[in-house]
């Protein structure tokens, strides 16, 4: 069952523990402040809450398990009622993090770190060099000139035809 579930949340973002919590994949977008570009951040939460599996998540149990929907539907429940029984470890969702029960609250320890994915990129302004400009400006001024020459010997080589 383990297995599955960690597949299931691998794929999904989010799994449901009916009458514990839900254990969410949570992603913050890259941010622009100033020159720096923020990496996003990306976590992994658990939210108590008293919500129900979706459908999905049935039949996904079902196929994963080769049971019926009805079936994936009691063994699940029977699952989570065997989870946290005062003897049980706590339960592990494969590498994305642990949770444990304590005097009756539930606490989620994550082992994702999203810093080690992502960095900030910092993007400092190009400077110009004055070199640069100053050449191009005199290529263009020398293109200018050229032009008016060969105008200009055009002009003379029609005329000198005519006469």
């Amino acid at each position: 069952m383990h297995k599955s579930l960690t597949q299931y949340f691998a794929q999904n973002g989010e799994l449901v523990l009916p009458t514990i919590g839900i254990i969410k994949w949570h992603k913050q977008e890259a941010v622009w402040v100033n020159s720096t570009l923020q990496s996003p951040i990306e976590s992994i939460i658990f939210e108590r809450s008293d919500a129900k599996p979706s459908k999905l998540f049935y039949h996904f149990l079902s196929e994963q398990l080769s049971v019926s929907y009805d079936q994936a539907i009691i063994q699940y429940d029977q699952f989570i009622d065997q989870l946290f029984n005062i003897d049980q470890m706590p339960f592990e969702l494969g590498k994305f993090g642990i949770l444990s029960k304590q005097d009756g609250t539930y606490y989620w320890s994550t082992h994702f770190n999203s810093n080690s994915y992502f960095k900030d990129i910092e993007i400092s302004p190009i400077e110009i060099q004055e070199g640069l400009v100053n050449k191009k400006n005199e290529f263009s001024i020398k293109w200018y000139v050229w032009t008016i020459l060969l105008t200009l010997f055009a002009i003379a080589a029609i005329l000198f035809k005519f006469l």
